[in-house]
């Protein structure tokens, strides 16, 4: 009879992880997380510790703005921007990625290893102050990343709507983030950061505005 039990209990175990399975995880669509995420991957998102959330994480969305220019769609990116850092991109025909962390005047050069093979035609200029792209922008302008929102990239650099296009990511509209690969069966697993990291800068930089 006990045995019996011990069955029943590993058998209702086994469908509530298959069921949080399906639930909790959503399929990758698009290349705008390659080459860390490939489009029909199916991922595991944990939902519960979005105030854990930390810089380089994968996070889930819903995409602000218009439905007609995407708003409303469920997005993966990456978190580059924390509440209250500073932020900015510059560089000309390679463009670079700049962090100053909430409270700090220091300023970190963004090394994303998947970045710069893939950066395409998305050279401009960034911030506007909603944390998009400024078309005319002669230099990167810092820009602040409201205490209730993030700012997000995608691995893909030229191949990704992200923060560059809808702006800032509120956290309220942010579903959890990513935190096991499940399917393919052989690529079953975490992330790690993908290598991503921060630099700090200690000289001035062309084409970059004044220190925040």
């Amino acid at each position: 009879m006990a045995v019996g039990w011990v069955a029943l209990v590993a058998f209702l175990l086994a469908m509530t992880a298959v069921v949080a399975a399906l639930f909790g995880s959503f399929t990758v669509k698009g290349r705008s997380m390659e080459p860390t995420l490939v489009s029909g991957e199916r991922i595991l998102l944990d939902p519960l510790h979005n105030d854990e959330i930390e810089r380089f994480d994968l996070v889930q969305g819903v995409e602000p703005g218009p439905e007609r220019f995407g708003g409303g769609s469920q997005v993966v990116k990456r978190v580059i921007g924390m509440p209250g850092d500073r932020v900015a991109i510059a560089g000309g025909d390679l463009p670079v990625v700049y962090v100053s962390p909430a409270g700090s005047e220091d300023v970190f050069r963004v090394d994303n290893p998947a970045w710069p093979t893939r950066i395409g035609d998305e050279v401009g200029m960034c911030c506007e102050r909603d944390g998009t792209y400024d078309g005319s922008a002669a230099s990167g302008a810092w820009v602040t990343v409201p205490k209730d929102s993030l700012w997000v990239l995608g691995d893909n650099w030229g191949g990704s709507t992200d923060s560059r296009a809808f702006g800032f990511l509120p956290v309220a509209d942010v579903s959890g983030a990513a935190w096991l690969r499940l399917l393919p069966a052989g690529s079953f697993g975490g992330f790690g950061d993908g290598g991503v990291e921060l630099v700090e800068v200690t000289e001035p930089v062309a084409g970059l505005g004044a220190r925040p």
